[in-house]
């Protein structure tokens, strides 16, 4: 439902009866869990009405700017990934094995063949309804994942013979609802339980009978005391009291036409009144300010103002702008408010949340899941001496890098059986047994615990270097050419798109033989550009790009 980006419509701080109404709302529909551990009485509680991918409206709810609740058609609240990492046992789980992950976030549902039966029998599969709520862990940890909606009932999953679809994904860790306020995303909390194991959870495909294991204790997130069970370095979510702000006028959850005319206008204001060449004709201000700041079409003989003059006017009145006649039927904007109280509230309430949200909706970076292992008590002794610590997360591509490292500063590999010959650190990890390099990370790993991370492009670490370069086309053009750029995770569609606004020149993709990454081929020579953009938009760090000498100076040009 959130793996692909969504768009805000409308945002809106629920004052203190409609947020009293929103935790009665969610007290009725969990009621085994406390309404206060959801939503504290004191939060600042904001409805963010969205438009998805799909075309299907929703409301996402949001306590102290961070996503916990979401609406499905009906009016049915779902938690999202941060209330089920806080309160795990707001919904009942499914479990399935860790390799399901990435295939759940490039947009596939739960198959039967990947859940592990919770009992044999008709209890296989618990006793839930068509429709149910359910969250989605992985063999090896029990914080959520993933969460969904039964696609049928248990009964009828038993007797599909473990074929079909289980559980039709709606929010999954990773997708756009995961990243919609981005100063606040967190990875999965890695919680141990002792009903993991391997003898519960046999790998996917096995034929072996399972047993029912025990239901583990819920955990509780309230306090950092209660949560012994979480890896150290794992924060909880915690959604702390703030003040409950003020706000003059009531904001309507569904946005009418007069609202959205008025957001328009206030919007036209905060983003270009300062740019405003004033006097300015109303019917220019409306036609290309007003109009292109609506999120939707304006149709003004929908609203109660029937004609812009009948608006204006009542702008004009409430202080906003100052309209001169210059002639029968020709009104100017003379000036503007910028200061006024309505403004300021609209700039710090409304907007600052659409704009988070237009970050989300033309995202830069690819996400990526990362399969990590987690540094363990029984590994750490060998990893602290390559200056990892106990509890962090190493790539799964770099292990075998480490070992090999570990491996030639301690002169372990035999020169005639290239085997690894075991010292003692590795003798307590494995015991005493010569092993190839491959053996021996298989080992270190079996070790470990294994997880998964999103992460976007902006990790630049062991990536190969942007090169920009120039090269003369027919006509003796000169075309500017941009290598490496997808390893960064940017988006090359939306890269395109910024560089044909920014420069105004025509920019294309070039395939070159022989090589995985694409060329971009940028008409003339737009070094400084491209470096301007990659640096102040994507955020790529300087010492990463190369070219930039071939630039424009504009004193050499002038001499010439």
């Amino acid at each position: 439902m959130f793996l692909k980006p969504y768009r805000p419509k409308s945002s809106a701080a629920l004052k203190g009866s409609d947020s009293k109404k929103f935790r009665q709302r969610v007290e009725a529909a969990f009621p085994h869990v406390s309404v206060d551990q959801l939503v504290p009485a004191k939060a600042a509680v904001t409805q963010v009405k969205i438009l998805t991918h799909g075309g299907v409206q929703s409301m996402v709810y949001c306590v102290d700017k961070l996503p916990v609740f979401f609406e499905l058609d009906g009016g049915q609240l779902v938690p999202t990934m941060y209330t089920l990492w806080s309160i795990p046992d707001i919904l009942p789980y499914f479990t399935t094995h860790e390799g399901v992950l990435p295939k759940l976030t490039n947009g596939a549902d739960l198959m039967l063949p990947g859940v592990v039966p919770l009992g044999v029998g008709l209890s296989m599969y618990g006793h839930y309804k068509k429709g149910q709520l359910m969250a989605v862990n992985l063999t090896n940890n029990k914080s959520a994942v993933g969460l969904g909606q039964l696609a049928r009932s248990s009964d009828e999953l038993y007797m599909c013979g473990g074929h079909g679809v289980a559980i039709k994904m709606l929010h999954l860790f990773g997708d756009k609802l995961w990243s919609h306020e981005p100063s606040l995303v967190q990875q999965i909390p890695l919680v141990k339980t002792k009903a993991l194991s391997g003898e519960d959870f046999p790998a996917l495909g096995s034929e072996t009978e399972r047993k029912k294991p025990a239901n583990p204790a819920p955990i509780s997130f309230a306090s950092v005391t209660q949560a012994e069970e979480v890896e150290t370095g794992t924060a909880a979510l915690t959604l702390e009291d703030q003040e409950t702000p003020e706000s003059e006028d009531d904001v309507e959850a569904e946005a009418s036409p007069e609202l959205i005319l008025k957001n328009a206008f206030l919007s036209a204001l905060k983003n270009n009144g300062k740019k405003l060449p004033l006097p300015l004709l109303t019917s220019n201000f409306y036609r290309l300010y007003v109009v292109t700041e609506a999120p939707e079409q304006i149709d003004l003989k929908k609203t109660r103002y029937k004609k812009l003059s009948n608006f204006l006017a009542e702008m004009v009145d409430q202080g906003f702008i100052v309209v001169r006649e210059e002639s029968k039927g020709v009104d100017k904007i003379i000036s503007v408010d910028l200061e006024h109280p309505e403004v300021v509230n609209f700039i710090t309430d409304v907007k600052a949340n659409e704009a988070n949200g237009a970050a989300s909706e033309t995202p830069l970076f690819h996400s990526e899941l990362k399969e990590m292992y987690i540094v363990s008590d029984v590994t750490a002794a060998f990893f602290t001496k390559l200056n990892f610590k106990r509890g962090e997360g190493i790539p799964a591509g770099q292990i075998k890098k480490i070992v090999r490292e570990y491996v030639s500063k301690h002169g372990l590999l035999h020169p005639l059986t290239k085997l690894v010959r075991p010292d003692e650190t590795l003798i307590e990890l494995y015991g005493n047994r010569e092993a190839s390099l491959s053996e021996m990370c298989s080992l270190i790993t079996s070790k470990m615990e294994h997880s998964y991370q999103m992460c976007s492009g902006k990790d630049t670490s062991g990536k190969p270097l942007i090169q920009m370069s120039l090269a003369t086309r027919s006509g003796n053009k000169k075309v500017t050419l941009v290598s490496n750029i997808e390893a960064y995770g940017i988006i090359l569609a939306e890269f395109i798109k910024l560089c044909k606004q920014g420069a105004a020149a025509s920019t294309s993709v070039v395939k070159l033989p022989h090589q995985k990454h694409e060329q971009l081929q940028i008409q003339g020579n737009q070094v400084r550009f491209v470096h301007t953009l990659l640096t102040e938009t994507y955020k790529v760090p300087p010492k990463c790009i190369l070219g930039l000498e071939l630039a424009k100076d504009g004193k050499k040009n002038k001499k010439k």
